[in-house]
Parts: C-alpha cells; sequence; structure tokens
C-alpha cells in the first residue's frame, strides 16, 4: 500500500543520493620544474569507457565518506597519480563550474612537491605531462561553438504526440575552447576550468 511516510521515504533517500552523484572535484597541480611554475595534465587511460584517451586533471565524483570538495580533489589526485597526501598543499578554489550535463564541478588550486617517483594508476591515467603556466598567459585558446539538442528515437510514439519533430532540435549552445600545446589539445571542460584558473591569474 502506498503511503505518505514511504513516499516520504523514498524522495529523502532519492534527493540525498543525486546531491552526491551530482558533484565531482579536481585538482589544478602545479609543479616547480628548473624554477618554472607548470601545471600537470593527465591522459586518460584507453582502458576508460568514458572519454578515453582525453586530457584531464585529477580528479572524479564526491563519495559519501568524502568530507568535502576539498578532499575529493586531494583524495583522487593521490589514487591517480600515486603520491602521498601530504606532498599536496591546496592554495585556494576557483568557483563552483557547472557542466552541461548538470554536475557541479568544483577546481582546487594546490602545489605538488615533486613528480619523481609518481606510481600512476593505469587503469585510469595512461601518462602525465606538463605546461609552463607562463604558457597560457601568452596563448589563448582556439574557440569554437557546441550546440546540444535532440532528436526522438524511431520508436517514439508519434501518433500520440503529433506536434513533436522527427529531426534534431536545438536546445542550447556553448563555447568550447582548445588549448594545441606541443602534440597535445586540451579541451573541453578542462579547457573552460584552466581558462577560469588562466583569467583569474591575470587579473
Amino acid at each position: 500500500m502506498i503511503t505518505i511516510e514511504n513516499i516520504a521515504k523514498q524522495i529523502k533517500k532519492q534527493e540525498c543520493t543525486k546531491f552526491v552523484d551530482n558533484k565531482a572535484a579536481v585538482l589544478l597541480p602545479i609543479v616547480d620544474i628548473d624554477h618554472q611554475l607548470h601545471l600537470v595534465f593527465q591522459v586518460r587511460s584507453k582502458k576508460l569507457k568514458w572519454q578515453p584517451g582525453d586530457i584531464c586533471f585529477p580528479g572524479g565524483r564526491v563519495e559519501l565518506t568524502d568530507i568535502n570538495p576539498e578532499y575529493t580533489a586531494k583524495r583522487e589526485t593521490v589514487e591517480e597519480l600515486g603520491i602521498s597526501l601530504n606532498q599536496i598543499t591546496i592554495l585556494g578554489q576557483l568557483p563552483k563550474f557547472i557542466a552541461t550535463l548538470g554536475i557541479a564541478i568544483y577546481p582546487f588550486v594546490g602545489t605538488i612537491n615533486t613528480l619523481d617517483d609518481l606510481q600512476l594508476n593505469h587503469d585510469e591515467v595512461e601518462q602525465i605531462f606538463t605546461v609552463p603556466i607562463e604558457w597560457f598567459l601568452h596563448n589563448p585558446p582556439q574557440r569554437a561553438t557546441m550546440f546540444v539538442g535532440h532528436k526522438p528515437a524511431d520508436d517514439f510514439p508519434f501518433n500520440i504526440i503529433v506536434n513533436r519533430s522527427p529531426e534534431w532540435q536545438k536546445r542550447s549552445e556553448h563555447l568550447i575552447y582548445f588549448y594545441h600545446y606541443n602534440n597535445w589539445v586540451i579541451w573541453g571542460l578542462t579547457a573552460q576550468i584552466l581558462k577560469q584558473f588562466v583569467d583569474k591569474i591575470q587579473a
């Protein structure tokens, strides 16, 4: 039997799960290489189902056991780069970023002591590379537009929803950034967060 109590209980449980599922955190790791500050980037493992081979910062979903998004960013960096927690020093947080799919991304900027003796988690990280921060200050990104839309599938019941078009329909559009450094192309969400960081330190 359906009761108000059961409905309220199920809604509260789903709200709690969704709240965590829709939060993620990343770390923009800075390392000193020959007295020049570099940002560290990861190349995602080709074993991954989601965006294999793409370039990203260390990070991931906020888990129920994480005390806050800052802890998530540090935990993910430890797991992916294979460094100890005490090698990470958080400098601050960039504004929260809402991704296209509605996930709230919490970007943190921090330093790591060294790239020596990294133990990469090759299930997630294929390799790393660094880019001098100074390079981004003098090389603005290329820009392009991404359309987001929808199209009914073949099983859509056009006989009962008669005013629905079978064609693609644009719902929104988003500016996409591309940084081309040597043979690497940093783009998408990572480039958006990166541009936010570059704009902030140039202000």
